[in-house]
Order: structure tokens, then C-alpha cells, then sequence
């Protein structure tokens, strides 16, 4: 019995009902029972969304007849078929109205989806071909990581069911800009307007793709496609074989602070293609749709790709070293204010990231730690460790193309041990008080350490009070060494403009005291309004030690706690060179960023 064959129709024609109308053509099935799954997730976005919820009016018929149809489970259903080969015919409909880079939506604007919320998986024929015709709009036209069929704008092909859900679209006017890079075309296809510099954006881009692909020598797909959302909010990154979606802020591409940010989300996803979409674990390809897959590795799949997309800007120029560090002092600051950092390692993080990192709650920075944040830094000490050991013949890049050429490059998953062992391949050495410390473990990062392979050192300094900020040469006063008062808590303006706790850090003078929730109304009897009013308040009008009496409203109760006020975590960490690096320190340093050494200023 042959396979049979499958054909996709996605009709968006009525977009202003956000619904998707669905036909699937199935030809060849044999005689008996067959099944209908959608997956529970996306590959990328690790948490159970139950896709099948917006699923509905579903209706099969085989060889023109109609047949029953039995839901199954919440993501299945099944049918009937009689005699030898049968032709069935599903349709269904699918509501789409949640913008996201790792859901569907669809409006008067444009039509964007990803396959595991469109596409059922018929019985187990994952590596089947499958068919799809775009039926749109007139005027609309399809931007998507699969290749067309006869070079037809609305008819594609996956050559199975994991490429089918891997390659997402978009739909409408939105623009499209192009450039080549190896002979190999990229697109990007931008919907939305803001403040971007569209030829700018794709100059850089094309920049980000030259770097990356030095790094591994290549480009592993024939073309590749960034799809682009700009709106009023930002939506994150999801990566794809030979494409990715990034949503950002309309207006999130000046000044220049801002549209780092934007480059370094384009980074990150592109890097992807080869660390986590070609290099990862066996448990992380081929899927299991129905249930979430776990691995201990997200720390390198996807905080190791944080590492190396701000390190390709770098490369690229498109950050300056004082700009690398910068953001690389941000992350360190980050980190260090987590009581989380203590309780949970990077391995765990991992592996709990279907119960934990997509779904915090406000006592999640005392006990949990991001794979993203963490492995990031991680990464920089073991790149740094690395180049020292090996006498800057070999950096971190080395772990991932050996893993490249050894596994990726033949379409399998590595076994989760390989990791250390291939780090320590390359080091020649052991590795095994790095990873159980940093990774296993939830040791302090002794940043400083790894950071003086390359002649730097910490500065941790604190907001002047006293000082307004400044711009220019001259001693900078606006900091200063000397720690200020603090309270404990994270507090933010709710919709209705109150003061509202966010966190208490278990670390902090009020973690007894001030609740998630509490809504913050005085401090000594003097009204408060916003979070800048509160941290001056505290620090400027305070010293550590003082105590101070906090008014709040909780669950509509008001109440006046007392609170001796502690340190607070630094405002700012500077990475700086060292006055006395050696030369060997300098050489790492310039073979890490690839700029010259440069020697710290004095006032």
C-alpha cells in the first residue's frame, strides 16, 4: 500500500472574523480507523498552549459521504474509512486572533499562523509530504520558510509533518525586502510601521547573517526568511529551521539603546538555526507533539545562543566592545539581585521550564533562575575558560561545531552527556568542578575570576543622590561606591495608577513583612505615587539601618507595617580594563572581542 498523500487548504478570505476555514484533502487512506492529532505546543515555545481549544465545526466526509466523527481527546480526533483506499475530506475551522510569534492571528491587516495550530498529524504519517494552498485576500501575497510548488506564490510543500509545523507564514501587504548572502536569497517581510530605518534594519541584518555563518563556514538552507511584526507591544522571537518570526515594538528602533535590543532578539534567533534547530539534544527532535519533552540543556540551547548573538553584534560591529560590555555588565547586575540564583541550578531551570519559566508568580525571582540569564553568563566564563586553557587556539564556537559536524550534520540529536564531554574534549581536559558548580550546581559565578583571563574587573557602583547626571569627560560624580538604603520589593503602577508590590525579595529587609499585592500608600505618613517616588524616598531621605513605617492597603484593609530598611543591590555594574593587565590577559581579550586592547581612563 502506498502513502497516501495530504493537501493543506488554508482559506483567510474573511480575515475581519478572525477564523481560519480548513480543508484537508487526505487520498489513499486504507479501510479502518484513523486519527486526527494537533500538537499541544510549539517546538521552541516550551509550554502546553491546547491549540485544539480554538478548533472548530469540524466535518469529514469520505469518498463524498459523510461519516461520524469521534473526539477522541482534547487534541484528537478519529473517522472511518471503507474499503481499499479511500479519499476522506476534513473540514474545519480555526479562531485566530492572538498575536504572538508562537500563535496565529488574523485580521483586516494580515493572516499569520503557525502550522501546530492549523495542521492535524493524520495517524502516525509524519514523513509524508504535505501540500499547502494559501487561498487570500486579493492583493495579499505569502512570505514563508517553504518552498513553493512550481514556483506558485500561494501553493507549497513540506517534505514531512516536522517541516510542515516548523515553517510559519504570514499573509497580506507587508513589505518585503531582500538580500544575498552565498548565493542564497534572505527575505525580510515586515508588517507594521513604527519608527524603523527599513533599508538600515536590512543592512544590519545581512551583517548578523555574514557573522554567524563565519563562525560555522557556512549556511545550512537554501533560503531563509525573518518575519517582522511591529506593534504596540513587543511579542519575543521563536526560531524555525530556515526562518523566524520577531515581534517587536512599533517603536522600538530609536534611539539607539532601544533598537539594540532589536537587534540582539534577530541574533539570538538566527543563531538558532544551527543551536537548537540542527545542534541539540535527542529528546528535542523529532517531537512528541502530545506532551511536553525534557531536557537539561536549555541553558546551552538557549542561554549559550544569547551568548553568542550578542557576540556575533560584536563581530559584525554593529556593537561597539564598550556597548558588548555594557550589556554584559546589565546581565551581571540582573543575575546577582535574584535570590533565585542560590536555589535552583541551570539544569533544573531546564528541565523545569514547563512548570516554571512560562508561568511565574510573584515569588519566582526567590526561587527560580533563568536559562536564558544565566547561561548567558555561563557561557561568557566558559568561552573565557576555554580560549585560556587552549591558549586562545579554541573558544566555545569549537564545543558547537564539533557537536555540528558530529551530529547535526547528519540529522540526529546528541545524548545529553556528549555536552561536558565535548567541552572537555576541546579543553583536553576535565571540566567537571566548572559544571557542577555553575551548572549542576548553584555556586556563586565568581565573575571577577573569569573575566581577568581577559583584564577586566568588576565596578559595582550605586545612583548618586547628591549628583544630577552627566554627560561628557570629567570625574563622574552621578555614582558612587557608597551602598543606599532599600526597602526590599519591586513595585509598579497598576491600570488604576496604584502602587502595587510586585516582589519581595526573600534577601530584602521587608520579605516578612510587605506581600505581593500590597498597595503601597505612605512611607512615615507621607503619601507615595509612583516607584520613582518610593526608591528616592528610601534612599535619598534614609540610611541603611533607619527604620521606616510603610502604609499599604491590603486586600482592602489598610495597614502601617514597620520595616528597618536594608542594602540595596547595586544600580549599576561597570566591566572595566584592569590598571596592571598583563600582556597574555590583553591578548585573550583582543581574541574574545576582536578589538584592540584598550586601557581604562582616569580622571
Amino acid at each position: 500500500m502506498s502513502t497516501p498523500s495530504f493537501r493543506f487548504t488554508v482559506d483567510c478570505r474573511k480575515p475581519g472574523y478572525h477564523v481560519y476555514h480548513m480543508t484537508l484533502n487526505a487520498s489513499g487512506l486504507a479501510a479502518g480507523r484513523h486519527t486526527l492529532t494537533l500538537p499541544v505546543w510549539t517546538p521552541g515555545a516550551y509550554e502546553v498552549q491546547d491549540f485544539a481549544r480554538h478548533v472548530f465545526d469540524m466535518a469529514i466526509t469520505v469518498a463524498d459521504k459523510p461519516v461520524e466523527v469521534y473526539h477522541l481527546s482534547k487534541n484528537q480526533w478519529g473517522f472511518d474509512t471503507y474499503g481499499e483506499s479511500s479519499d476522506a475530506t476534513i473540514t474545519y475551522k480555526v479562531y485566530a486572533f492572538e498575536l504572538g510569534v508562537d500563535t496565529s492571528h488574523l485580521d483586516q491587516s494580515h493572516a499569520y499562523f503557525n502550522g501546530a495550530q492549523l495542521f492535524f498529524l493524520v495517524d502516525d504519517f509524519k514523513d509524508a509530504p504535505y501540500d499547502v494552498e494559501i487561498q487570500a485576500p486579493p492583493g495579499w501575497h505569502v512570505s514563508t520558510g517553504l518552498d513553493s510548488v512550481n514556483q506558485d506564490p500561494y501553493h507549497f510543500r513540506a517534505r514531512d509533518y516536522d517541516i510542515l509545523i516548523d515553517s510559519p507564514a504570514e499573509i497580506g501587504t507587508h513589505r518585503v525586502l531582500s538580500f544575498t548572502v552565498d548565493q542564497k536569497p534572505h527575505h525580510l517581510a515586515i508588517w507594521g510601521h513604527g519608527n524603523e530605518d527599513a533599508e538600515k534594519l536590512l543592512a544590519d541584518v545581512e551583517e548578523i547573517v555574514k557573522a554567524q555563518r563565519d563562525l560555522f563556514g557556512g549556511l545550512p538552507y537554501d533560503h531563509y526568511t525573518f518575519i517582522l511584526h511591529l506593534s504596540d507591544r513587543g511579542t519575543g522571537g521563536l526560531e524555525h529551521l530556515n526562518s523566524t518570526t520577531c515581534g517587536t515594538g512599533r517603536f522600538a528602533y530609536r534611539p539607539r539603546k532601544k533598537y539594540r535590543h532589536v537587534l540582539q532578539l534577530i541574533s539570538h534567533e538566527f543563531f538558532h538555526l544551527w543551536n537548537v534547530k540542527r545542534i541539540h539534544p535527542e529528546m528535542l527532535g523529532p517531537f512528541d507533539y502530545n506532551r511536553e519533552v525534557y531536557t537539561r540543556l536549555l541553558w546551552a540551547m538557549e542561554g549559550f545562543t544569547d551568548y553568542f548573538a550578542t557576540l556575533a553584534l560584536r563581530y559584525a560591529n554593529l556593537f561597539t566592545a564598550d556597548e558588548y560590555l555594557k550589556n554584559l555588565g546589565d546581565n551581571i547586575k540582573a543575575y546577582e539581585k535574584k535570590p533565585g540564583r542560590f536555589v535552583q541550578s541551570l539544569a533544573e531551570s531546564s528541565f523545569d521550564t514547563w512548570i516554571k519559566l512560562y508561568k511565574p508568580d510573584a515569588d519566582s525571582p526567590n526561587r527560580t533562575i533563568s536559562y536564558y540569564l544565566k547561561g548567558d553568563l555561563v557561557g561568557t566564563c566558559l568561552d573565557l575558560e576555554i580560549r585560556k586553557r587552549t591558549n586562545l587556539r579554541y573558544g566555545l564556537d569549537e564545543v558547537l561545531r564539533r557537536l555540528y559536524d558530529r551530529y547535526a550534520a547528519h540529522g540526529i540529536g546528541f545524548p545529553e552527556s556528549v555536552y561536558q564531554e565535548t567541552v572537555e574534549e576541546v579543553v583536553e581536559g576535565s571540566m567537571e568542578d566548572f559544571f557542577q558548580k555553575y551548572i549542576n550546581g548553584t555556586a556563586p559565578v565568581p565573575f571577577d575570576q573569569f573575566l581577568g583571563y581577559a583584564g577586566l574587573k568588576l565596578e559595582r557602583t550605586y545612583k548618586n543622590p547628591d549628583q544630577e547626571d552627566q554627560e561628557g569627560e570629567g570625574p563622574d560624580k552621578s555614582q558612587t561606591s557608597s551602598p543606599l538604603a532599600w526597602l526590599g520589593v519591586d513595585a509598579a503602577l497598576n491600570d488604576a495608577k496604584d502602587l502595587v508590590v510586585k516582589f519581595s525579595y526573600t534577601d530584602g529587609p521587608a520579605a516578612e513583612t510587605l506581600n505581593p499585592g500590597d498597595h503601597i500608600l505612605a512611607v512615615n505618613g507621607y503619601q507615595v505615587k509612583t516607584e520613582a517616588d518610593l526608591k528616592d524616598r528610601i534612599s535619598v531621605d534614609h540610611a541603611i539601618g533607619d527604620p521606616v513605617e510603610v502604609t499599604v492597603f491590603r486586600r482592602g484593609h489598610l495597614e502601617t507595617l514597620s520595616i528597618v530598611l536594608g542594602t540595596a543591590p547595586p544600580d549599576e555594574v561597570k566591566i572595566i580594563p584592569q590598571d596592571d593587565a598583563r600582556e597574555d590577559q590583553k591578548a585573550l581579550y583582543q581574541n574574545w572581542l576582536r578589538v584592540p586592547w584598550k586601557a581604562a581612563k582616569h580622571h
